[in-house]
C-alpha cells in the first residue's frame, strides 16, 4: 500500500461514547488515503474493546497507564506512516470536507509545520483557537481579574503565522519530527502543544492558523471526570512550561502570581460557598496547597525533557 496521506491519531481516556461516535463519522466518505490511530490511555469503560469490535480497520494501541496527553500522542506518532499527522480530542466534531480543506491549506504552506483550525463550540460559537506564547509578565494581570484587559482578541480571517495553535485539532507535518522529536511526556496535560509549537518555531519552521476550515469542540468532556487532577495539572504545567524557557527565577515569579490568583478565587468562592451557591474552594485550596509546596520550582526546574527521538523524513 502508498504510504498515507494523512494519519489521524486519537488520544482517549474513558470516553468511550464519545470515541465511537467520532470514528462513525470518520468512517464514512473519505476522499484520500488515511489510516486512524486510537492511542487508549488504559480506560476502565470499554473504549478499546470496542474500537476492536466496531472498528476493525482503526489501528488499536491499548497501554498499560495513564501517562497523559503528551504520553499518548507520542505513542502514536511512533506508529503513524502519513506525511501529515491529525490530533483530534474524541470531543471534536468532524467533517472529512473540512479535513480535506484544511490539509490542502497546509500543502500551500511548505514554510509551516504545524497548523490549527477555527474552533467552535456546538453553537457554533468563536472559540480561541491560538494564542501568544506565555509570558511571565502576563500572569499578574490574570491574578488581578485583569487580564480581559490585555486580551489580544480571536485571531485574523485569513491564514497567518500564529506562535501555538489549540491542541484540539492539531496538525503536524510529519518530517519536522526528525528535527524536534515527539511531545514532552513530562506534560500530563496542557501546555504540551504550547511546548512543542516553540520547539516548532526555534527550529526554523512556522505554526500557521488555518481559519478556512472549521471544527467544532465540545472541550473539558475528557477531563470532566478528573476534575482535581486537571485543575492541579493545569498549574503544574503552567509552571513547568516555563522551567524549560525561561528559567528559575521567572518561574518562582509565575508561581507566586498564581499563588495570589488562586488566593484571592479562594477567598470569593469560600464566601460563595457560606451563601450556598456553587462550590469551587476545593479545587482551590488544592491548588494553593500544592503552590506553597517547599522546592516546587526547583523539583520542576530539575526534571529532565522526556522527548523521544520520533521521525524519518516520508518518502516522496
Amino acid at each position: 500500500m502508498p504510504e498515507p496521506r494523512l494519519s489521524l491519531v486519537v488520544v482517549n481516556w474513558n470516553t468511550r461514547e464519545l470515541l465511537l461516535q467520532l470514528l462513525a463519522r470518520l468512517s464514512e466518505g473519505a476522499p484520500f488515503h488515511h489510516e486512524i490511530l486510537v492511542v487508549d490511555n488504559d480506560s476502565g469503560d470499554g473504549s478499546i474493546e470496542a474500537v476492536q469490535r466496531d472498528f476493525p480497520s482503526v489501528i488499536a494501541l491499548p497501554q498499560p497507564k495513564n501517562g497523559g496527553f503528551a504520553y499518548g500522542v507520542n505513542r502514536g506518532l511512533e506508529r503513524a506512516t502519513g506525511a501529515w499527522i491529525l490530533l483530534l480530542n474524541t470531543d471534536t466534531e468532524v467533517r472529512w470536507e473540512e479535513i480535506e480543506r484544511f490539509l490542502d491549506a497546509a500543502e500551500r504552506a511548505p514554510e509551516a509545520a504545524v497548523f490549527g483550525p477555527r474552533i467552535v463550540d456546538e453553537l457554533r460559537r468563536e472559540q480561541i483557537s491560538t494564542w501568544t506564547r506565555h509570558r511571565p509578565r502576563d500572569y499578574l494581570p490574570q491574578a488581578l481579574f485583569l487580564d480581559r484587559m490585555f486580551a489580544t482578541g480571536f485571531p485574523a480571517a485569513t491564514e497567518t503565522e500564529v506562535d501555538c495553535v489549540s491542541g484540539c485539532v492539531f496538525l503536524i507535518r510529519r518530517s519536522v519530527l526528525a528535527k524536534v522529536g515527539g511531545f514532552d511526556e513530562r506534560f500530563f496535560m496542557y501546555f504540551e502543544e504550547a511546548d512543542f509549537c516553540e520547539r516548532v518555531r526555534r527550529s526554523g519552521a512556522q505554526v500557521h492558523f488555518v481559519p478556512e476550515a472549521s471544527f467544532v469542540h465540545v472541550g473539558g468532556l475528557s477531563a470532566a471526570g478528573a476534575a482535581k487532577r486537571t485543575f492541579l495539572a493545569f498549574r503544574e504545567s503552567c509552571l513547568l512550561y516555563h522551567a524549560a524557557w525561561h528559567g528559575r527565577l521567572m518561574t518562582e515569579w509565575v508561581r507566586l502570581c498564581l499563588l495570589l490568583g488562586v488566593t484571592l478565587r479562594l477567598c470569593a468562592w469560600s464566601v460563595l460557598a457560606a451563601l450556598g451557591r456553587r462550590n469551587r474552594a476545593g479545587l482551590y485550596g488544592s491548588a494553593f496547597g500544592m503552590l506553597v509546596r517547599p522546592g516546587l520550582v526547583g523539583a520542576l526546574c530539575r526534571r529532565p525533557r522526556e522527548v523521544p527521538a520520533i521521525g524519518k523524513e516520508p518518502v516522496s
